[in-house]
């Protein structure tokens, strides 16, 4: 005898849109010593953000240089989102035309003296600083904002801050990357950048016995093969079923988490699991 269940967004039961509680329709469900449970596909957005306050992950320092040994700092702060280090290089250009950290070159253009890059050679980020000029260049124009030339010469440099993960994200361990610099200034990361701290996803059951796993109550997991916004498929092609726990139940719980059994913050709960219960003869 075997039973299919559904679980969608009408199960949501949290915030954070991770938590689902299916109620039986009965009111209760007698789970038979033997019973054994699978997860046969879902479907998921991918909705959740690399880049929050929550992570603690949203904010750095840019100093940019005044006069022969100071620097007027900035503190960036981004806002929730999901970033590329593309995406995230746009956003200080942002930065930079709100606060008047740029000038403009004989064609018009903006000219910036700070910017991100992903080195594909190294798997790493790159972080390139350019030395601000102590007086405006031939053919370039300053923006009404422009915040001044420094006495020397010196490229802006930046701070990632200790006790916050935007440096993980980076791949920069804490501490300042351009500092007193008279030419331009170019420089990898010196740790393993991680784009989105979650690779994976764990689906937990509270109806579970998986009693050789650390967390008991793990039913099934998957690699996230897509891209930010795209729909996630997973579709189970071999049959893994795992133990229930017997007893009489009004509901059952499944929980999303990631890789590290950390909560995500799912933006987008249109999504569709469906188990299959099954009872041994």
């Amino acid at each position: 005898m075997s039973y299919n269940l559904i679980i969608n967004s009408s199960n949501v039961s949290n915030t954070l849109n991770n938590l689902y509680v299916y109620n039986f329709i009965k009111g209760s469900f007698e789970i038979p010593e033997g019973a054994e449970i699978m997860l046969t596909s879902f479907q998921i957005p991918y909705s959740w953000y690399n880049i929050t306050s929550r992570n603690n992950n949203n904010s750095f320092k840019i100093y940019w240089p005044t006069s022969t040994s100071t620097y007027t700092a900035y503190t960036v702060t981004l806002p929730d989102g999901f970033y590329t280090t593309t995406s995230l290089n746009a956003y200080i250009q942002q930065f930079c035309i709100t606060n008047g950290l740029y000038l403009k070159d004989s064609g018009g253009n903006n000219v910036y003296y700070l910017s991100f890059q992903y080195n594909t050679t190294y798997y790493a980020n790159q972080i390139l600083a350019y030395t601000v000029p102590t007086t405006l260049p031939s053919g370039y124009t300053a923006p009404s904002n422009f915040v001044g030339y420094p006495t020397t010469s010196r490229t802006p440099y930046i701070e990632i801050l200790s006790g916050l993960n935007f440096g993980t994200f980076l791949g920069f361990s804490a501490g300042t990357y351009g500092i007193n610099q008279t030419s331009n200034y170019s420089v990898n990361s010196n740790i393993t950048p991680v784009g989105s701290t979650v690779n994976s996803l764990v689906i937990r059951c509270s109806l579970v016995n998986n009693n050789i796993s650390s967390a008991t109550d793990i039913i099934d997991s998957f690699p996230i093969n897509g891209t930010f916004g795209s729909n996630l498929n997973y579709l189970n092609n071999i049959e893994k079923w795992i133990k229930l726990s017997p007893g009489r139940y009004n509901n059952f719980i499944v929980t999303i988490q990631d890789q590290n059994l950390n909560d995500i913050n799912i933006l987008d709960n249109n999504i569709l699991m469906n188990f299959i219960i099954r009872f041994k003869k």
